[in-house]
């Protein structure tokens, strides 16, 4: 089964045991989005409180705030979560047309064209 994880960024961190990376970024809608979570495992690492409860509006999945830290896995999906308007230092409410999605696919080593 693939694994749809939602991150509210991409960190090194994340990828402890590569030196190098190939990194697919793509916006996606939210009609894409929800065809991307069918049949999926869908995980959370977004902690934002508003962003994640819209998420779970749109989807029709219960998600959760999370602290935890995120370490890839081979064939993960990712999607970064994130506000086509950033604010920072304040706590927000946002809704489905705030949000700015961005699927990533990373693939281990380097790309050559």
């Amino acid at each position: 089964m693939k694994r749809v994880v939602f991150v509210g960024g991409i960190a090194p961190s994340m990828f402890p045991s590569y030196k190098e990376l190939t990194l697919y970024y793509r916006r996606v809608s939210i009609d894409e989005l929800k065809e991307l979570v069918k049949d999926a495992e869908v995980l959370n690492y977004v902690r934002h409180e508003s962003t994640v409860k819209v998420l779970s509006e749109i989807l029709g999945k219960q998600l959760t705030p999370s602290t935890e830290l995120y370490i890839w896995r081979e064939d993960d999906i990712l999607v970064v979560v994130g506000l086509k308007k950033p604010v920072r230092g304040q706590e927000v409410e946002v809704s489905a047309e705030d949000l700015d999605l961005v699927m990533v696919r990373v693939f281990p080593g380097k790309w050559t064209p």
